[in-house]
């Protein structure tokens, strides 16, 4: 084992960012800046062909690196596990610019490892407390080619292979790290990453370890500028796709196609999907063994691999491109990737505005202004109501809710990219410029397009008086994105939105308030640039000033904003926060008989929600009683009148991958009606604690003594004829409350009983 501290790479690493970082008015904290943990990397190689894949002709090596917090002193850690894509597999080692995609590297030759090149990624998400795997998978893509599935079900096999090992390591003192990380990984909070064939092997994965019966918590998973041969489809994972509109290699940006086919193909899938477009993002900087200047050997810019040098937007020789550098590049992957593992396995959903499209400013650590990125967001089903989904010819009348569908004053309006038997969209442009458009044999996304030159066009959804309250819901969002072919280069389109009530109570908001997403495409590259790439736009629905949202009965689209113009539009829904809908609440009771209080749990929570409970009621003297983890917690007695603080502390498992957190806290005076407490307490009971009797003093031979367990439960009774109390057997040993009740009202004492 080869193991190497990272301290100062850390610092190194932040220093980069401080030194590039612009001034942005953030409302979101930035993920992307480094943690505070040291962190270490080692290395494991168990051999070139030490593994036979069951579904891949060859064997292949099990080697791999592992980046983990260097103390380990806590655990166990969510783990994260990387897995890159085709590359070159070995390079000459007298001559470096010699490279092949053989495998083992025969004599001579030096192994390329492209595993390596996402150490960035993993230092910065080591300094915060995972463990992060990453694979080499050179065997495979030697020889992918010649196998059906490109070598998906293999990548699948070895990462599963990987996990296996690793959830031995991680019970058992063995393999090459012997005891080190016994217990330190969680492997039921797993998030994966793969990239351009890599991005298609996560998804098999995902989904071969779902037929195995979820051995492993696959809990996000990410796909870096991804292929997508086989559109296979990913439910009930959160999910992230990257896709870099500069990408040479993978021009198509088939990736978006992981977000468009799993949004309603399964309804019980609640997991959400982002997707999150970078505009001057190629393919290969992302990993830095890919990056010239950056390794020995195999490194390229893939937008040279056939396109121009001199394209205004991804050519690197043009003046004034908005291509990202590699330390830009890196950044913006960074902070994008930090944010969305540390929402779905890392549970701090204090990130999560950037990856719902909240917060659309750029965290200062990505180095991105908000013209550089844009980000779609599919919610849950728990956090929406879907108005339109345009994903039939019918939604062109009627909608999703089965309201009427109605526009005005349009040159053309029409359903059209789902492929099969609905209609192409008919733009006569490559396919690598129609990302989401389907055929007659592949499916696509459907969408509603729209082209005017009347200021007075109008498209419309009405909302049936089933679904006309909208109070439950935070914003109105779409999908959209303009066409190049009509509007002018140059040219962002803006329209407005508008929302009128069962009173004809009306209010607009224009688009471009809350978006750039309506930007001009660029590019001028022959059948590449630009790209119709859709991007999500959300509006706060308390923007819509004067109507009544629990009476909402249409929403119109006004392209009153721009002469003219023409766009497509899909997803058209309302939707609420991930956490909305958890409310922690609690009624009490006090009894008549003494200081004991009952708690009725009133939480509201959805139903499918998986729910924990934590009880404080506030009485630091009753010890261990004062804590409870029940949904009906038992009776709590007190010992004085108070006040008391008592808190109910909710937590959500939600099937959207959020954690969700909600606190009630309530003052608790505990004296019953009707009975008041003694103004000069002359009653005593000794010893305390006391086994078989108790002596009461200053009480009347009228007065009466009740015990009460920490139930509530009356469990002994007697008058008070003499001062010496026998304590019945049947009480075992614990706390109780000693209560004295006198023709002046109750005295309440704390006793405990050993026996």
């Amino acid at each position: 084992m080869n193991s190497k501290k990272y301290t100062f790479t850390i610092l190194s690493f932040l220093l980069v960012f401080i030194c590039a970082v612009r001034s942005f008015a953030q409302t979101t904290p930035d993920p992307g800046i480094p943690g505070t943990l040291p962190v270490t990397k080692a290395e494991y190689n168990l051999g070139d062909k030490a593994w036979k894949c069951p579904h891949f002709p060859d064997s292949v090596e099990v080697r791999g690196s592992v980046h983990y917090p260097t103390s380990l002193s806590a655990g166990p850690y969510p783990v994260i596990v990387f897995l890159h894509g085709r590359h070159e597999t070995c390079y000459k080692t007298s001559n470096p610019s010699n490279t092949s995609s053989a495998w083992p590297c025969p004599s001579g030759w030096q192994s390329i490892t492209s595993y390596e090149g996402y150490d960035y990624l993993a230092t910065n998400m080591a300094s915060h407390g995972y463990i992060v795997i990453s694979i080499s998978c050179n065997a495979i893509n030697a020889t992918d080619n010649s196998v059906g599935d490109y070598g998906m079900q293999g990548r699948a096999e070895l990462m599963q292979h990987h996990l296996d090992l690793w959830n031995t390591w991680n019970t058992s003192s063995s393999g090459p790290f012997a005891s080190l990380f016994v217990g330190k990984l969680n492997m039921q909070n797993i998030g994966t990453m793969g990239h351009s064939r890599g991005g298609e092997g996560v998804i098999f994965q995902a989904l071969y370890n779902q037929s195995l019966g979820n051995p492993y918590g696959i809990k996000a998973v990410l796909t870096l500028a991804p292929v997508d041969f086989e559109r296979h489809i990913m439910h009930g994972i959160p999910l992230m796709n990257v896709a870099p509109y500069c990408d040479g290699d993978v021009s198509d940006i088939e990736g978006v196609l992981f977000y468009d086919d799993s949004r309603y193909t399964d309804t019980l899938d609640e997991a959400p999907k982002h997707s999150v477009l970078m505009m001057g993002a190629n393919h290969n900087f992302f990993n830095t063994v890919w990056t010239p200047g950056s390794y020995i050997a195999g490194g390229a810019d893939d937008w040279l691999y056939g396109y121009s040098a001199y394209d205004p937007q991804c050519g690197p020789s043009a003046t004034g491109n908005k291509r990202f550098d590699t330390t830009k590049q890196k950044a913006a992957l960074n902070a994008y990737m930090s944010a969305f593992y540390r929402v779905y396995i890392g549970h701090e959903s204090v990130y999560a505005p950037i990856l719902t499209v909240d917060d659309i400013v750029p965290p200062a650590s990505s180095t991105l202004d908000s013209s550089e990125v844009y980000v779609s967001y599919h919610p849950s089903p728990i956090n929406r109501r879907d108005l339109n989904r345009t994903d039939s010819l019918d939604r062109l009348t009627d909608n999703t809710l089965t309201g009427a569908v109605t526009d005005s004053a349009f040159i053309g309006t029409q359903i059209c990219g789902g492929g099969y038997s609905e209609p192409d969209c008919g733009f006569s442009i490559g396919g690598n410029q129609e990302p989401h458009n389907g055929s007659s044999s592949s499916q696509g996304l459907s969408q509603m397009d729209m082209q005017w030159n009347d200021t007075a066009a109008w498209y419309q959804n009405a909302l049936p008086l089933a679904y006309q309250v909208l109070t439950t819901y935070n914003d109105i969002q779409f999908r959209v994105t303009q066409n190049f072919l009509i509007v002018p280069s140059g040219t962002n389109l803006n329209f407005s939105v508008q929302l009128t009530d069962s009173e004809g109570h009306a209010a607009r908001v224009p688009v471009a308030n809350y978006t750039h997403a309506l930007f001009s495409q660029p590019g001028v590259e022959p059948g590449d640039l630009p790209k119709l790439l859709f991007n999500t736009v959300k509006l706060p629905l308390s923007a819509f000033t004067g109507v009544d949202l629990s009476r909402v009965r249409t929403v119109r689209f006004i392209f009153n904003k721009s002469v003219a113009g023409f766009v497509m539009v899909s997803d058209l829904a309302f939707s609420n926060p991930p956490c909305s809908g958890l409310q922690s609440a609690f009624t009490d009771s006090i009894s008549l008989t003494g200081h004991h209080v009952t708690f009725t749990n009133t939480t509201a929570a959805n139903t499918t929600d998986s729910l924990t409970w934590l009880w404080n009621f506030g009485d630091i003297a009753s010890g261990t009683n004062d804590t409870s983890t029940l949904h009906t917690p038992p009776m709590h007695i007190y010992g004085t009148g108070g006040p008391y603080t008592a808190c109910l502390y909710v937590t959500a498992y939600r099937k959207n991958g959020f954690i969700c957190a909600d606190t009630f806290c309530k003052s608790i005076s505990p004296v019953a009606e009707g009975v008041s407490q003694l103004t000069t307490p002359h009653i005593t009971i000794a010893p305390n604690p006391a086994s078989d009797h108790i002596t009461i003093t200053g009480a009347a031979a009228t007065d009466v003594l009740t015990v009460i367990d920490v139930y509530g439960q009356s469990v002994f009774t007697t008058t008070i004829s003499t001062t010496t109390i026998r304590l019945p057997n049947s009480l075992a040993s614990g706390i109780y409350y000693a209560v004295v009740s006198t023709a002046g009202g109750r005295v309440y004492n704390k006793i405990v009983i050993t026996r």
